[in-house]
């Protein structure tokens, strides 16, 4: 799966996303480069309380994600909360992380995943692809 088609997927999965909880402004597709000081890109999906990082490098990105955690947001979504820290030992998604929120970014433990629709993010994944295809 291309970084294009990971877009175009989390763009369906934004306008599909939908919920009455609190969570619900928040749902959709983020991105971060660089993710836990590697060379590869963050993508965080969030669906109402529910959250899923993945980890992709560039051989990656077209199969499936390297590393992938899922968690959840506590009551006051001031935390997300590591359920599932997936097999593989270079996962930093344990325990539990503070979050901040914003309308086009969630921070966790002070690292800014920004949301794949917004101008930031569109400019992080086209540079991720530009990466890739050298």
């Amino acid at each position: 799966m291309s970084v294009a088609a990971l877009a175009a997927g989390s763009l369906i999965l934004t306008a599909c996303g939908g919920s009455s909880d609190s969570a619900g402004k928040l749902d959709g597709t983020y991105y971060i480069k660089d993710v836990n000081g590697t060379s590869k890109l963050g993508q965080l999906v969030v669906k109402g309380n529910s959250v899923s990082h993945h980890e992709y490098g560039c051989e990656g990105v077209y199969e499936k994600p390297g590393v992938t955690s899922t968690g959840e947001f506590n009551k006051d979504q001031s935390q997300i909360i590591w359920t599932v820290a997936g097999d593989d030992t270079r996962n930093k998604r344990t325990g539990s992380e503070p979050i901040s929120t914003s309308n086009t970014s969630i921070s966790i433990s002070g690292s800014a995943y920004v949301r794949d629709n917004s101008d930031a993010g569109k400019a992080l994944l086209d540079g991720f692809k530009t990466k890739c295809a050298k």
